[in-house]
């Protein structure tokens, strides 16, 4: 391969991945973080000052909105994770932490990954019932009108409360809430039963409207490994509440 085309292929790998903190060359670990519907890269920031600094914490980063609003929304789970696989295969100690749709795209992630020979030293999947038993956790029913997604993001906690005062941002958090949704429905797990060899450490909340305990708990008939389920206390963003004992559960698996 020609110097310009690594580059450009370098170019291309890394506009899925945002960095909120820089971090030294050979860091000990990297945590890859994989946003939820309608989320950004960048609402993740603070992530990275939980972590030490020889630990890369970087979000991926989905097409169709923030910096790659001017790229087409993907309509697939494969549109996301095969280029999310290849931009994290270099990575050394990987480590991926996935909310709700982010936790499905984690696992995608991750079996691609292995099959690459690159596997993960552990996968974290956040409010998400386990893969193999998923269904859309948004509205059950039908297209929902705006008003219905408005009411299950308020319900959910995941709106926030300025982006009603902003028409324009509304629209734009709602057209990238559908594509989102499209992807959830097309989602199908398959017929061959797949599963990760790493450790699957579940979290969840125990008041979440959408994803109940018990499918949280089934993350872990998915490895052939250790697999943990931690409920606190809380809804579908439970971890905005309890970022340090989450946080502080991944440092021990990185520690290991």
């Amino acid at each position: 391969m020609s110097t310009a085309n690594a580059d450009a292929l370098g170019q291309g790998l890394n506009k899925w991945l945002w960095e909120p903190r820089p971090t030294a060359a050979g860091p000990r670990a990297t945590l890859a973080i994989l946003p939820h519907a309608g989320g950004l890269a960048q609402g993740y920031a603070k992530w990275a000052r939980w972590f030490p600094d020889d630990v890369r914490v970087v979000a991926v980063q989905y097409p169709g909105r923030g910096p790659r609003f001017a790229e087409r929304a993907a309509l697939s789970v494969a549109e996301l994770a095969d280029p999310v696989a290849e931009a994290l295969a270099a990575e050394e100690e990987l480590h991926v932490f996935g909310h709700s749709l982010g936790a499905m795209l984690g696992f995608e992630v991750c079996w691609r990954l292995a099959r690459m020979g690159r596997p993960v030293r552990a996968f974290f999947p956040s409010a998400a019932p386990a893969s193999h038993i998923r269904r859309d956790v948004l509205v059950p029913d039908g297209e929902p009108t705006d008003a219905e997604l408005i009411e299950a993001l308020v319900d959910r906690g995941g709106m926030d409360p300025e982006a009603f005062e902003h028409p324009e941002l509304m629209e734009l958090v709602l057209e990238t809430l559908r594509a989102d949704r499209r992807i959830s429905l097309s989602y199908r797990y398959g017929e061959q039963h797949r599963t990760l060899d790493c450790p699957v450490v579940a979290f969840g909340g125990t008041a979440d409207t959408a994803v109940v305990p018990a499918d949280v708990a089934r993350w872990a008939e998915l490895t052939t490994g250790p697999g943990e389920v931690h409920l606190l206390e809380g809804g579908h963003f439970y971890v905005n509440d309890h970022m340090a004992p989450v946080t502080a559960r991944i440092r021990r698996q990185i520690a290991l």
